[in-house]
């Protein structure tokens, strides 16, 4: 039976209607095969021209649609559902750009209305190939797992952590907070770290949604979005964390020291410790590499001074096995090293710092207290700050971590309040000051005594050497003049590097990296939280780096995506516009494997029936083929364009499709007078 075609032809107000002469395109829509008929309607994406399309369908018994009128960016999901709405199948539709293609573009109104006509013939002839595609609806998981304790892990929990839905949240240190926990202030406000972290910490460790697996780790990540299964191994603490209320007993006769890394190695901390005061869970954790208890030697002490018995020895590693239906990755960062530099001389010259450990000599909490002092307990008088230390140079990092500068800036105000007789130069080749209040605060550091700004004409002509026991810096200025000068104290503003297990991690999550070694976004512009897998979301520095505001966005944006999907009630439905493999014609080339940006392409042994002797089962004489899973699969059809064999068909894009499209483009007048230039740039 012949196909019932409907065309629809908008005239967008004054947009289409003024660049095509939409009589004649209706008149000749009218006489295409199949067509049963043909009008135009001022907005067909109002109310009313729904309607129109709605009752025509049914009226008339259309079988195929076509809709000539704006970007099915724009409103192909519109008209979509309004064939759904009349019982047409909604892919049984075919929509025509006569806007951005031919009425914005063409200046010459019969051109425009002869590549409208062609653009129609040929919307005509392929929608009688269309087919009727069905969503399917797959049961799902509605809970998550966040992977890393951070400010933008903490933040995605928080929103995620809704009725009805509990939130696995996994970090591999024994304290949550991530690096942010350990500064003792934050730009642009200077406010207190602490003062500001704390409320939120405490909001996670008593929210009854939010599981919290400390010294934890992934291990393997299986399934899809909506039913993940995850495997998570959980070091032992070897300390009840119901019991131990921190007090501090056990450190005190503990006779190993070692260096503390949450101090950047400043100073020391024992075998068992607990991070840094004022850490959350305020809990003990035995560092079983230097604890003498498990080195042979049999030491108690930690254990027999405990007043609380909070001491386990015996306790064991053990592996949880989560189910979630979507996963946040927010592992954070780590800094450049710039024992990579050795123009800087550090750990060679004394005196010379990073960025972190700087914030910690600044925090209370920290190995001195708060106080600025040299390695001979004296404090500085001059203090150099070096931005972009590994960043923005082809040599190590070719991009700009992005908060140096306002890093930087804070150090320097931090100075100015504690040393006001000390002076500072803060050496520069460009200021990235992004946001309202940055500028503000680059401001009030002009107006004060002991500061000075140094613009350097290459970052990389800065040279580090010991002389008396100072710091002598070498650099070229502005003008390209060689200078030298000394400093007690210089402070390196390290680039914002991956964190040094995310290649490992992304392997485990089968996601792809950038630049540095970041976890790669779906897309830059429009989908920064969400990776080419689906129901993987990334958030925070492990996507790039970014500022605290920034990294708190994006961990409630990666959760508002999840909220969004993952409703509790409500099935997952999947993409309908997939890729389907012929097991016949699959010659298991594996070509579709490796280009499959989606991971939705796996080489799997098909189950052939037979019957033989008056037996009956299944063979695997065929061999191993592609398989596609349409949970993953997003459409996108290289696989289909890759195919040497033809095996794979790409659903609502098939060959006979885009053929059909194809010739009825070339079949007109258009395509002969325009010497078949289809592009729309006349």
């Amino acid at each position: 039976m012949a196909e019932r075609i409907g065309v629809f032809v908008c005239e967008c107000g004054p947009n289409i209607k003024e660049a095509i002469d939409l009589d004649t395109v209706v008149t000749f829509a009218q006489r295409l095969k199949n067509v049963v008929m043909a009008k135009p309607f001022n907005l067909l994406c109002s109310e009313a021209g729904k309607k129109l399309i709605e009752e025509d369908i049914k009226t008339y018994n259309l079988t195929r649609v076509v809709i000539a009128a704006c970007s099915p960016r724009e409103h192909e999901h519109t008209f979509k559902k309004v064939l759904s709405n009349a019982g047409l199948n909604p892919y049984l539709l075919q929509l025509v750009n006569i806007r951005e293609q031919c009425a914005w573009v063409i200046k010459n109104k019969t051109l425009a209305t002869e590549k409208a006509k062609a653009m129609i013939q040929a919307a005509v002839e392929r929608v009688i190939h269309h087919e009727p595609l069905e969503s399917k609806e797959i049961e799902c998981q509605m809970d998550a797992l966040v992977v890393g304790a951070g400010i933008a892990g903490i933040s995605a929990a928080l929103t995620l952590a809704q009725k009805n839905r509990k939130v696995y949240l996994v970090e591999k240190s024994p304290v949550i907070g991530g690096k942010v926990a350990r500064y003792e202030k934050v730009f642009p406000t200077l406010e207190c770290a602490s003062c500001v972290l704390d409320p939120v910490l405490d909001k996670v460790l008593h929210n009854e949604q939010i599981e919290l697996l400390t010294l934890s780790e992934i291990q393997e990540v299986l399934g899809f979005f909506g039913n993940f299964i995850v495997k998570v191994k959980k070091n032992a603490r070897c300390v009840d964390t119901k019991t131990c209320i921190g007090c501090g007993a056990c450190f005190e006769v503990c006779s190993v020291k070692v260096k503390n890394e949450y101090n950047e190695g400043l100073d020391e901390r024992r075998a068992i410790y607990i991070p840094y005061a004022g850490a959350l869970p305020n809990v003990a954790v035995i560092d079983k590499e230097h604890c003498l208890h498990f080195q042979a030697e049999g030491c108690n002490a930690c254990q027999n001074a405990c007043p609380f018995g909070s001491i386990n020895y015996e306790e064991n590693d053990e592996v949880q096995e989560l189910r979630v239906g979507a996963i946040v990755l927010a592992t954070g960062f780590d800094v450049f090293d710039p024992k990579r530099a050795p123009q800087y001389g550090y750990g060679k010259i004394d005196n010379v710092y990073t960025s972190l450990e700087f914030e910690r000599l600044l925090n209370s909490n920290g190995p001195t207290g708060g106080k600025i002092l040299l390695k001979n307990g004296q404090p500085p008088k001059k203090i150099a700050l070096i931005h972009c230390a590994g960043s923005r140079t082809k040599k190590y990092n070719e991009y700009c971590s992005g908060v140096c500068c306002m890093y930087s800036l804070k150090f320097a105000h931090m100075v100015n309040e504690q040393l006001p007789d000390s002076s500072i130069s803060e050496f520069y080749s460009d200021f990235c000051l992004p946001g309202k209040e940055s500028q503000g605060f680059f401001n009030n550091l002009l107006d004060k005594n002991g500061i000075e700004f140094v613009r350097v004409k290459d970052l990389d002509s800065i040279k580090f050497s010991e002389k008396k026991g100072k710091v002598l810096i070498q650099y070229k200025d502005a003008h390209g003049d060689m200078k030298k000068a000394p400093f007690d104290l210089a402070v390196l503003s390290v680039a914002i590097e991956a964190a040094k297990d995310a290649q490992d991690l992304a392997r485990i999550f089968d996601i792809p990296q950038g630049e540095g070694g970041f976890f790669t976004e779906e897309h830059t512009e429009l989908s920064p939280a969400s990776t080419i897998k689906e129901g993987i979301f990334i958030a925070g520095c492990a996507q790039g780096p970014k500022d605290v505001q920034s990294t708190v966005a994006q961990g409630q944006a990666a959760a508002g995506n999840i909220l969004s999907r993952l409703i509790p009630g409500e099935k997952l439905v999947l993409e309908a516009i997939t890729a389907t493999v012929d097991e016949d014609l699959c010659s298991g080339c594996k070509i579709c494997i490796g280009l499959c940006p989606y991971k939705a392409i796996t080489y799997n042994s098909p189950s052939l029936p037979f019957s033989k002797g008056g037996q009956e089962g299944f063979s695997d004489e065929k061999g191993e083929i592609a398989t596609i899973n349409e949970v993953l699969c997003r459409g996108c059809g290289i696989c289909a364009a890759a195919c040497p064999s033809g095996a794979i068909k790409a659903k609502h894009f098939t060959d006979k499709q885009i053929f059909t499209e194809i010739e009825g483009l070339l079949n007109t007048n258009y395509a002969k007078t325009s010497k078949m230039s289809l592009r729309g740039t006349e």
